[in-house]
């Protein structure tokens, strides 16, 4: 019987590769996979630096990338769109845009499409007790599932690996874990680091590291496939630690570390290598395309 999943999905550019990186490794599975891609508002009367971080994270692909190359119709990278995803396998894949993950609609479809194992990556909803009663009653096998990217329980919250760099850490990662009425508490099913760069930028860290978060994904998908209940332990409190998003002194205190929240460059170049064919037209049209955005947005000069 073909196990039915959900990814919940938040609107920035971690998210959305680590998604592709887990459908690619899926391709060989007897899985269905549903898209809910949700969104974040940006944060208006924020810092300007959590600002410039929000056009980086989230507008460069949604508000300029993504309309671009579905508009271009040409052969796509290694990763794809959220239109070109659902359009290359109809039968397999779906993918929806959805404004609420706790509506009493979405739950109807979660049962209508059977459903059993759902994956929250970085989706910013807080799940309420009705989905959550939802997936512990689906099935034998049922779970719902956070890929958080902080290596828990250390790092919950945002800007988790913002915090490791400025705490001097030497590893950050992703954790997958159940989610239950608190943020980022659930039991820990798995949780895999790699060596921070401190000569890159926090955002870099983290695109870098999404394939180990696809990874996780996968290796539940399979167990949970073969039948396998997903094992898990509960987090130490004692250790842990929740972190909200930083202050402007917090942030000062990023800088005076020599850190830096992104590099726009760096961004631009890890998407055109995921998104486009090598350097033809489309990867170099794609490239002027976000450099305007990013200028015309004040961020480089």
């Amino acid at each position: 019987m073909t196990l039915q999943i959900a990814f919940f999905i938040g609107s920035d550019v971690t998210s959305h590769l680590t998604v592709n990186a887990a459908i690619r490794s899926l391709a060989g599975e007897d899985v269905g996979i549903h898209l809910f891609y949700t969104g974040q508002k940006p944060p208006s009367s924020a810092p300007r630096e959590r600002r410039d971080l929000y056009f980086i994270e989230h507008q460069l692909t949604n508000g300029v990338l993504y309309p671009y190359l579905d508009a271009a119709n040409v052969p796509v990278g290694p990763y794809q769109t959220p239109l070109a995803i659902a359009q290359t396998a109809p039968g397999r894949i779906r993918s929806e845009r959805v404004s609420e993950i706790n509506s009493p609609a979405l739950i109807e479809e979660l049962v209508r499409k059977g459903v059993t194992l759902g994956f929250s990556v970085r989706c910013y909803q807080k799940f309420g007790a009705d989905i959550i009663r939802y997936f512990s009653e689906a099935a034998e096998h049922a779970a719902l599932l956070n890929l958080h990217p902080g290596a828990l329980p250390a790092y919950r919250g945002v800007l988790t690996y913002a915090r490791a760099m400025a705490n001097s850490e030497e590893h950050a990662g992703f954790t997958l874990h159940h989610i239950n009425a608190d943020w980022d508490a659930g039991n820990i099913l798995s949780c895999v680091t790699q060596p921070l760069d401190y000569r890159s930028s926090v955002l870099e860290n983290m695109l870098r590291h999404h394939r180990s978060g696809a990874a996780l994904i996968r290796e539940a998908v399979v167990q949970t496939t073969e039948g396998e209940r997903l094992l898990s332990v509960p987090q130490q409190e004692s250790a842990a630690r929740y972190y909200t998003h930083a202050t402007p002194a917090e942030l000062t205190e990023f800088q005076d570390k020599g850190l830096e929240l992104f590099r726009a460059e760096a961004v631009i170049e890890t998407l055109v290598r995921a998104f486009c064919v090598g350097d033809d037209s489309t990867a170099r049209g794609a490239r002027k395309l976000l450099r305007d955005a990013v200028v015309d947005a004040g961020i480089l000069a």
